[in-house]
């Protein structure tokens, strides 16, 4: 009775723990993200307010503007997330928001081609790090079956950004001024709060559970105890450049980052033609555009905290993976299939595009941390596979030009084939992982000593641990 007892205190008491981590840490990165959407996706509705024609870009340069971005994603995000193992992550937090901040106020100013294209390139090489490092800094907080939900939480203020920022997007259309265009205002109004934020960062964020000053010693030494129960012998909180460079040896890695720019490219496709594909379906004005698009994305924020709730639950992430695959399958095939004249069958298909490519980001993030151990191996595996996946917002800014409209037939074809090669590895690398998972639950001892040493000892062995099992 006693046992019985002490084991429902445990856990009130993690249970406590757990809730005050997420009012600490989630609202705060959460806004973070918010914000960071907002920035790097406005250039959408500035389109819409007559960017292209103050700025004189032709089609082709302004797709230029949207790849470019993606640019400063790939070189820098492996740099900024060794950064953030070595330093304090307030620190380099703070930094990067301040920095991505400020290049979007100042975005107000380009005057050209080369002015805006050089803004974009900036603009997403200060917020690259921004991303995989969250992903990383959650796993120091959190076990591996609560990862999903909270990254969710996290993921679905992209949606809610979007559709925030068509809203916004509206209002600042109403305002009138003889000096700035609307363009401009919307660049401004949503760069300043990113700036004031960075400030917050500095003296707000932890850098460690060790750190957190907002915890008891109790509770950090549960908290502490709890990542250790999670991950086991493989935990290793040592830095060393052979772990960085086992993460390029390893086929997970490339498994990961191929699912990742076939995603990429779905996703900031949609993302970026969004106000322009509501937009050709019928006859509607620039302000109606804006308010349709908030549907899809608040559809889109429903959908990831459900699907990522119910991955935790059920601590699976695979077949929640293919779930929303198939439905941005059905979302895609209605928008190449179905004749224009449907336009509401359309918006029905933009609608589960949405849903289906938002929706896929937190679980996959989710998978990845949870199948990379160590913590250096982890940060760097979350920043190779990041940068290369934006490889595909590269891509997905060429895909969609102004030549396909109105029905985008090739863009959407591309976008359904990255869908469908998606599934199909997911589902395998689920295989793989089930019969690696068999396989090492029947080792013996001294096989299980050979492995380790084969994989260069407890401290590059990671993830290679027999005693590790992959989450499938």
């Amino acid at each position: 009775m006693t046992d019985i007892s002490k084991n429902d205190d445990l856990e009130l008491e993690e249970r406590v723990l757990i809730r005050k981590l997420d009012w600490h840490l989630l609202p705060i990165f959460s806004i973070l993200y918010l914000l960071s959407y907002l920035n790097g996706t406005n250039i959408g509705n500035a389109k819409l307010t007559g960017l292209e024609q103050d700025v004189h870009l032709t089609s082709e340069q302004y797709q230029w503007c949207l790849s470019i971005f993606f640019l400063g994603y790939f070189f820098f995000q492996i740099p900024s997330n060794i950064i953030l193992r070595r330093w304090r992550p307030s620190n380099w937090i703070s930094l990067i928001v301040l920095l991505w901040g400020t290049t979007a106020v100042c975005m107000a100013a380009v005057y050209s081609f080369a002015t805006l294209l050089l803004a974009r390139f900036l603009l997403g090489t200060f917020q690259c790090g921004y991303f995989p490092g969250f992903i990383y800094y959650i796993s120091l907080w959190y076990r591996r079956k609560e990862q999903a939900i909270r990254l969710g939480c996290f993921w679905s203020c992209s949606a809610l950004a979007g559709a925030f920022s068509g809203l916004l997007a509206y209002a600042i259309t109403l305002i009138k001024s003889s000096n700035l265009s609307q363009w401009q205002l919307i660049f401004i109004i949503e760069g300043i709060p990113t700036v004031i934020f960075a400030f917050i960062c500095w003296f707000y964020l932890p850098d460690s559970p060790e750190q957190a000053r907002f915890l008891t010693n109790k509770q950090r030494q549960l908290q502490l105890d709890r990542l250790i129960q999670d991950t086991g012998i493989s935990q290793d909180h040592s830095f060393s450049w052979s772990q960085v460079l086992s993460v390029f040896t390893d086929w997970k890695t490339y498994a990961y980052a191929t699912i990742y720019i076939c995603g990429t490219i779905v996703l900031q496709g949609i993302t970026l033609l969004l106000p322009t594909l509501i937009h050709d379906m019928g006859e509607w004005a620039h302000m109606e555009t804006q308010l349709m698009t908030i549907p899809p994305y608040m559809t889109a924020f429903i959908t990831i905290l459900v699907v990522s709730r119910s991955s935790d639950y059920f601590v699976e992430r695979s077949f929640h993976l293919v779930f929303t695959n198939l439905l941005a399958i059905i979302g895609l095939t209605i928008l190449i299939f179905v004749d224009r004249q449907h336009a509401y069958l359309h918006y029905i298909g933009v609608i589960l595009v949405t849903s289906g490519v938002y929706s896929h980001v937190s679980v996959k993030v989710a998978w990845i941390n949870n199948n990379f151990s160590s913590l250096t191996r982890r940060a760097v595996a979350l920043a190779f596979i990041v940068s290369v996946g934006s490889i595909g917002g590269l891509i997905s800014g060429q895909i969609y030009d102004e030549k396909q409209k109105p029905q985008y037939l090739t863009g959407h074809t591309i976008a359904l084939a990255c869908t469908i090669i998606q599934a199909i590895l997911t589902i395998s690398l689920r295989i793989i992982f089930m019969f690696i998972n068999y396989r090492r639950a029947r080792l013996n001892d001294a096989e299980i000593e050979d492995q380790i040493e084969y994989y260069g000892g407890n401290e590059l062995v990671g993830d290679h641990h027999p005693e590790f099992r992959y989450t499938l």
